[in-house]
């Protein structure tokens, strides 16, 4: 290991500190991501020395950031360096933290876009016309499911019993090739069981089982979530030739889906917490948006209970 220096630029301190603190400790995906991370760093702060990084390049660095990502990506940032300094000072490389007074921009709660029970009806409608049976039953799952892309893709034949699906693991792609893991995914919460309806589980049924996953390349792979991407974007080009009015959503939208037409429908939030494999309610809890109806019927029940 490269001798450790408060002289060492940020760069160095970074690759040290990720084979000495990360690698073996954490998912692959996670050590992956780290990696990442450290390449959003702008150069002139990576070639700094260790001991000479202030506060305000830090700051600098953040409100650069913060200007072109999400609340989630950032809060990963705030996380990678504040490790990254915090373990500097407990080797003696620093004596203060240029990270413990950064202020953080705050984020507004971006509004998760959904399809409306009109758009799924014609989405499934469509799909069930669809030629490329694959893709076409793939999105249907997703969104009578509520299963991530990856979930999706790492799911074998064996996973589906008696219109019961188990999440046992999770494709993720690392440097471009995708790679799985059994009983792994994206948190603990994630491996799961999810019922299925039973027409979902018999057009499920009727593909060709080519390899042991469900969802896998001509020739038997895995699939990539990026050219499972691709397939889905197609699907919606032409579903949106014959239906203009049904939009255009990311896969992700389908999962966001099933959770608001779930909740909207009257389940239980714990439930769907479950369902989705959140492994907290606060995020489930996102999904809730009581409209102005719903509302007056709680006050009216309020009153009926009240005798008032």
């Amino acid at each position: 290991m490269q001798s450790l220096s408060p002289e060492m630029t940020l760069s160095e301190w970074i690759d040290i500190w990720l084979v000495s603190y990360k690698r073996g400790t954490i998912k692959e995906k996670s050590f992956h991501q780290f990696e990442l991370l450290k390449n959003k760093m702008p150069p002139e702060l990576l070639s700094l020395p260790l001991n000479s990084i202030l506060p305000i390049h830090i700051q600098s660095f953040v409100n650069e950031f913060s200007k072109t990502v999400s609340k989630s990506y950032m809060d990963k940032m705030r996380v990678f360096i504040n490790a990254l300094f915090l373990d500097a000072m407990d080797n003696g490389l620093l004596e203060r933290n240029p990270t413990g007074r950064i202020k953080y921009p705050r984020f507004s709660e971006v509004p998760r876009e959904a399809f409306t029970a009109d758009e799924v009806k014609r989405i499934v409608d469509y799909a069930m016309e669809y030629p490329y049976r694959r893709i076409a039953v793939a999105i249907i799952l997703l969104l009578f499911t509520g299963l991530r892309r990856g979930e999706l893709l790492g799911l074998k034949w064996s996973d589906i019993k008696q219109d019961i699906l188990v999440v046992n693991r999770a494709v993720y792609e690392e440097n471009g090739v995708p790679c799985v893991k059994e009983n792994q995914a994206k948190t603990a919460k994630s491996l799961r069981s999810v019922p299925l309806l039973p027409e979902v589980a018999f057009i499920v049924s009727e593909l060709p089982r080519e390899c042991e996953y469900i969802f896998c390349t001509s020739n038997g792979k895995l699939l990539s979530p990026r050219n499972f991407s691709r397939d889905y974007d197609r699907f919606f080009k032409h579903l949106r030739e014959a239906e203009p009015s049904v939009r255009y959503l990311s896969p992700h939208s389908c999962r966001h889906t099933f959770a608001t037409l779930s909740l909207s429908s009257g389940s239980d939030i714990r439930v769907v917490q479950e369902l989705l494999g959140h492994s907290d309610i606060k995020t489930t809890s996102r999904y809730t948006h009581p409209d102005i109806e719903t509302m007056k019927n709680a006050v009216i029940g309020l009153k009926n209970t009240l005798k008032f």
